[in-house]
């Protein structure tokens, strides 16, 4: 049997007829950039979020990042907060804007990152902390500014990444929510993808959300009048716009078979020598991929190599953290002990609201198979 990671045909399969129309409707009304499908969608994904927002849609995740950044102040001669197990758009859109990334180790159980280190890397440069919600769980939003009051730092932006996790919540509140902004990203392999690249950011003040409307849009309040420095052309189209307002209602049961495929993972392959990511208190994630960490690098080869054998496709997520990235060498960071560590021992496995149960079983079995082999190996 072939498994594949994830199969974004089969998924936009289920809705090629929605996915059509909505296409035909957006090349009908003549008007592809900034009309009333990016409207609409921006109100609807506000109501999904459930509680008083102003999206932004942009053209990608990696944009959010920077118009978050941007609306926050962030510029040359300020640091900004962040982890290094994360994907590089995180860090790349920290250096777009000329600030300089500051990284601290994550917690050993839920990966994500350790409020307790953020105090020794605070600096008066600091101006943000992005906090990314990794693999579809959400970091500890509360801790982080209970730390950042408590250093007297109250003013840090608390920026929430939220590429991974549409659709999770914490406290009962919605991922994206919780800080002074919240980034998404709609790469067609997200909770929810285009059928191309697309992001949009959040903000609770209405104030943000104006300066992240203007931002997008060259800096412009109006045609032809800009009025907001360092603006960007980041504009996410109508058909992408249109395609995901027809997605966006699907979340929650997209979200929902992920999260019994999470379940079946960690109920199968429990008594097996794997870790899973460990869930902060209060926190109902919106899973974006099951990943695993075997006991040592070796391990995790080895059974990447078996899996790939047997038709299995595995991704690393993600193989370099960024602090060892050529590209961030200007970046500053403590030991980043259990991020390295990580790094060296993770595995995601094939994961998708498309994953059918016989695909699902036949991972477990041969996952099981690997280390039944391998303890079979070890007894001679």
């Amino acid at each position: 049997m072939q498994v594949p990671f994830f199969d974004i045909g089969r998924l936009n399969a289920e809705l090629e007829s929605e996915l059509l129309a909505a296409a035909a409707r957006t090349l009908g009304s003549g008007w592809y950039i900034l009309g009333t499908e990016v409207q609409t969608f921006e109100q609807a994904m506000a109501e999904s979020l459930g509680t008083s927002v102003m999206v932004a849609a942009c053209n990608s995740g990696t944009d959010a990042l920077v118009l978050a950044l941007l609306a926050a102040g962030i510029g040359p001669g300020h640091e900004v907060i962040t982890v290094a197990n994360t994907a590089i758009p995180t860090v790349a859109a920290i250096c777009a804007t000329g600030a300089t990334p500051v990284f601290v180790d994550v917690d050993p159980d839920t990966w994500l990152l350790d409020a307790t280190r953020i105090t020794a890397a605070l600096t008066p440069a600091t101006k943000a902390v992005i906090a990314v919600h990794l693999y579809g769980a959400m970091a500890d939003c509360a801790a982080i500014q209970t730390v950042l009051c408590a250093a007297g730092r109250p003013d840090v932006a608390l920026i929430e990444d939220v590429a991974q996790a549409q659709g999770a919540e914490l406290g009962g509140r919605r991922a994206g929510t919780l800080g002074r902004f919240g980034a998404f990203s709609f790469y067609p392999s997200k909770n929810i993808g285009a059928l191309g690249d697309g992001g949009a950011v959040c903000a609770g003040d209405r104030h943000d959300g104006a300066v992240l409307k203007e931002l997008r849009n060259y800096g412009q309040r109006d045609r032809y009048h800009a009025s907001t420095p360092r603006g960007i052309n980041s504009r996410l189209d109508e058909i992408q716009a249109a395609l995901l307002l027809t997605k966006l209602p699907h979340l929650a049961e997209w979200n929902r078979r992920k999260a019994a495929l999470m379940e079946t993972y960690r109920r199968s392959l429990a008594h097996l020598p794997l870790t899973f990511q460990a869930v902060t208190d209060g926190c109902r994630p919106a899973w974006h991929l099951c990943v695993v960490a075997c006991s040592d690098t070796a391990t995790r080869d080895a059974l990447q190599q078996h899996l790939q054998a047997a038709g299995v496709q595995t991704i690393i997520h993600y193989p370099i953290p960024c602090h060892l990235q050529p590209a961030f060498g200007r970046a500053r960071s403590t030991g980043l002990p259990v991020t390295e560590s990580l790094a060296g021992r993770i595995l995601s496995l094939p994961f998708s609201p498309v994953l059918t149960e016989s695909e699902q079983a036949y991972v477990i079995q041969q996952v099981a198979g690997y280390f039944s082999r391998s303890s079979s190996h070890c007894a001679l």
